[in-house]
């Protein structure tokens, strides 16, 4: 589980953000799970307000460290030049640094990354169970101090562009190296629909995949269909097909829709069901594998194709303990009002932006609201931040111009 993570000159971010799952004990005793560590956030904001700046910022941090990353050759000198895809402030040339803690097995990791477009400055990985010990340090392309069992490290010249949590899986190191190999598959597991330029939309390709994968796994997609069948009333099931092509000899997978109608039941394909239906269908897969391994789900524009009143009982799937076994997390950017009051105070952060420059906090930071009383109201009369500023009378001030 992840406790928290933070940066400083990311995206919109210039002075930086810190996202936190950890509750303190003044939080309602059903909220808190897996040792005061919550499972679910949601984000909101106004449109450009830098919610999904948190979410890449995760994403990034997560494609760091399970690859090397960025590196280019100049197309006169053939030179290579280390050129990472990082997103800082108006694109400066400062360094941006990162931190995330995650609880493992009852242990707390804590990492640290600090780096520029050219390469990595430093990197620290610490453990804490009943003390905490530094696993290793590394400043520029050196390691500079660990402990005996990251040794073989030390003769290693290092790359600029590739973390020390990602060498773990290029070498065959004599010793296990067991922290690598945890926090390595921690990121691995992290599952989002955000890309670069942030929210990442759906092409056909994706339907095949995904479809490939339930059929691949079964439970999955009973899953899938045990929630669709309960959203969309005409679907009674979902069948995976699938079609050799003669040419190639490659098999694509494809779902077909069940419907019943009295007596007769009809088959239908992916072009006629709605959009809810289909995006339910293509995301439903992550939020098992993620409740199966216990990991983190990142989505943004999570509400998008859905109903107000389906979102709480997705949620609730993370929230609910004999559901989510294993402590798998959920942090998603939505523009739904309502659902400030399904998530509650503490698993809220309101993302504002002032001089082009986001800064956010967890609504129970916010002294006026309280644990009994609804939220969405205060909200929306924008009392509590985290709402569109210009947007009163937008269209009355429209039409005096076009007099």
């Amino acid at each position: 589980m992840i406790k928290k993570f933070g940066f400083r000159n990311f995206g919109s971010f210039k002075d930086g953000a810190e996202i936190s799952f950890t509750y303190n004990k003044n939080t309602p005793e059903d909220t808190a799970q897996g040792q005061g560590v919550g499972t679910v956030l949601g984000i909101k904001g106004a449109n450009g307000s830098g919610k999904t700046n948190i979410l890449k910022a995760l994403v990034f941090l997560h494609c760091f460290c399970t690859k090397r990353m960025g590196t280019r050759s100049n197309s006169h000198t053939k030179e290579s030049i280390i050129d990472i895809p990082l997103e800082t402030f108006f694109d400066n040339d400062d360094i941006s640094e990162f931190y995330i803690e995650f609880l493992i097995n009852n242990t707390t990791y804590y990492y640290e990354l600090d780096l520029s477009k050219h390469g990595i400055h430093r990197e620290e990985l610490r453990r804490k169970n009943k003390k905490e010990i530094v696993c290793v340090i590394r400043e520029n392309n050196k390691v500079t101090e660990c402990l005996k069992e990251f040794s073989e490290l030390k003769s290693l010249n290092l790359k600029a562009d590739q973390s020390i949590v990602s060498v773990i899986s290029d070498f065959n190191f004599n010793s296990p190296m067991e922290d690598l190999k945890t926090i390595n598959l921690a990121f691995i597991m992290i599952q989002f629909n955000v890309g670069e330029g942030g929210y990442q939309s759906y092409d056909i390709d994706d339907f095949f995949h995904v479809s490939e994968f339930y059929k691949k796994n079964p439970e999955a997609l009973e899953f899938a269909q045990n929630i669709i069948s309960c959203i969309d009333e005409g679907v009674s099931d979902i069948v995976i097909e699938e079609t050799v092509d003669k040419s190639s000899g490659e098999t694509t997978f494809y779902p077909m829709f069940v419907h019943h109608n009295e007596d007769a039941e009809f088959s239908i394909g992916l072009a006629h069901e709605s959009m809810g239906t289909k995006s339910l269908f293509l995301n439903l897969h992550r939020y098992w594998l993620a409740l199966v391994d216990g990991s983190l789900l990142v989505l943004d524009e999570f509400d998008t194709h859905l109903h107000a009143m389906i979102l709480p009982e997705i949620i609730e799937l993370f929230t609910n303990t004999e559901i989510n076994k294993y402590g798998a997390q959920l942090i998603i950017t939505a523009h739904n009002t309502e659902i400030i009051d399904n998530l509650g105070r503490y698993r809220v952060i309101l993302v504002n932006k002032e001089n082009n420059e986001s800064y956010c906090y967890r609504l129970d930071e916010v002294n006026m609201l309280r644990n009994d009383r609804a939220i969405a109201p205060i909200y929306s009369k924008g009392k509590i931040g985290g709402t569109p500023k210009n947007i009163q009378n937008l269209t009355k001030r429209l039409a005096e111009k076009w007099r």
